[in-house]
């Protein structure tokens, strides 16, 4: 079940955020950053039977327009129902006309989801990200609108 974040789960959410499973495909949070999106109400939770398995964060960049700040899951099998429920947030009570977000070009099982879920590629950004091996990574844009999201 997706539910807004408590302010007693920004720890939680900063261990999934940093555990070393998401190191190659998120960029760490800046400092207070948690803090932050949970206070505003801009942070998720996928809740399984009061085991928190996922979180995502979303930024609002102008009026119905947002971003996927982060997003992670432990749980295989998650990924999808965890983003279609985050999605009607989006586009059901928040009033989103749009979503968008990078991910690192070779991220392949998030693009294979991503797509499915309707997301269109908008473009390339090259060498967008140093991972923490020191490798730059490529990031493809991402964008859902909200005529196009089939529930």
């Amino acid at each position: 079940m997706l539910r807004p974040a408590r302010v007693d789960e920004a720890g939680l959410i900063e261990r999934l955020w940093n555990a070393p499973a998401n190191a190659m495909w998120i960029e760490p949070p800046e400092d207070g950053e948690i803090d932050e999106v949970v206070a505003q109400g801009d942070a998720y939770v996928w809740d399984l039977d009061g085991t928190v398995t996922g979180f995502a964060t979303l930024i609002t960049w102008v009026p119905q327009v947002y971003g996927l700040g982060a997003l992670a899951v432990t749980q295989r099998g998650q990924g999808e129902p965890f983003l279609r429920a985050l999605l009607a947030e989006v586009f059901g009570p928040r009033g989103g006309h749009r979503i968008g977000f990078d991910v690192t070009a070779d991220n392949s099982r998030a693009l294979r989801l991503y797509e499915r879920l309707g997301f269109q590629r908008e473009g390339l950004i090259r060498e967008c990200w140093l991972r923490p091996d020191g490798r730059w990574v490529d990031c493809l844009m991402l964008g859902l609108l909200q005529r196009e999201w089939q529930p």
